[in-house]
């Protein structure tokens, strides 16, 4: 049976069968699963969607896509100001996929300066390392796209969004 998940969420069927819903927090982001109930072993996930006011209030300026470690081919949004990054649910930028080596809180910083239009990467603080490249991290040093960063066992690349020929902010 063919399952299609549609850019709004939704799951469209071939057919008629219901669907077992139930709501799913995981690394402080609202998913919905929704189980077939003739086969309690298929399930489809997706992230539920965030309000038009949180959007507007914390708009996506770039991502973090994981492209090697644990959590592989997952991908992170930043907002406007300091993401911090780190295990914890309570960080900006939650990564828990199981690499002990990334602090639990503030591991590094990205910071989108929408004045400036720049993006900035630096080393949270803790006693665990933050490399850009192959270079160990300490001090707050400029990205311009496509550079990884190295935390713990995890490599992220940075993908902005906004930038110089672009910003949520701009007055058209």
């Amino acid at each position: 049976m063919p399952i299609f998940r549609g850019l709004n969420g939704e799951v469209n069927l071939d057919n008629d069968e219901e669907l077992a819903t139930r709501q799913v927090n995981r690394n402080n982001e609202q998913y919905v699963e929704e189980t077939i109930d003739d086969d309690p072993n298929t399930r489809v996930m997706f992230k539920r969607s965030s309000s038009e006011k949180e959007e507007k209030d914390d708009p996506v300026v770039g991502w973090l896509v994981i492209v090697n470690g644990k959590g592989k081919t997952n991908v992170l949004t930043l907002g406007y100001g300091m993401n911090s990054i780190g295990r914890s649910p309570d960080e900006r930028i939650s990564i828990n996929f199981g690499d002990e080596e990334i602090s639990r809180t503030q591991h590094a910083i990205i910071t989108y300066d929408p004045r400036g239009r720049k993006f900035y990467v630096q080393h949270g603080g803790g006693k665990n390392l933050t490399y850009l490249g192959d270079q160990v991290l300490l001090v707050p040093m400029e990205l311009k796209g496509g550079e990884d960063i190295l935390i713990g066992q995890t490599t992220l690349r940075f993908m902005p969004l906004c930038g110089e020929h672009f910003d949520w902010q701009q007055n058209p």
